[in-house]
């Protein structure tokens, strides 16, 4: 069998196949390089968007707990106002004349209080079978 080379038909044309292939290649290869530098920098780039996404979540959970801490210093200095000043408005009220039912030792509890409270131990007299 003789070699493709040695056949004086094909060794031009095999010769201008390789070198089209060549300088279809030297172009790719001279590329590969830039085209990697590329990807670092977007890579690079992605890693900086997430580091300043971490940092500005972290700025708004610190911006919350001081949210937070507001807030309760608040309903402390609230409280410790109504502590010195006392409720707000009486959880019973006065005895009236005839008032009967709820009427103990000079406080009248409010009669709707009164039937809530004693539906309450009703009902856990009838769960405890008493």
């Amino acid at each position: 069998m003789a070699s493709v080379l040695s056949q004086p038909r094909l060794a031009p044309i095999l010769a201008a196949v390789a070198l089209t292939s060549l300088a279809a290649v030297a172009p790719a290869a001279a590329q590969a390089p830039y085209a990697q530098h590329q990807l670092g920098v977007l890579e690079a780039q992605q890693q900086m968007d997430r580091f300043r996404a971490i940092a500005q979540q972290n700025e708004l959970n610190a911006l919350a707990g001081e949210v937070q801490t507001e807030r309760a210093l608040d309903s402390l200095r609230l409280q410790r106002g109504s502590l010195l000043t006392g409720p707000a408005a009486p959880l019973w009220s006065t005895p009236t004349p005839g008032a009967g039912p709820g009427e103990v030792a000079g406080i009248t509890i409010p009669s709707d209080r009164l039937a809530d409270s004693n539906a309450k131990i009703k009902a856990i007299l009838a769960r405890n079978g008493r």
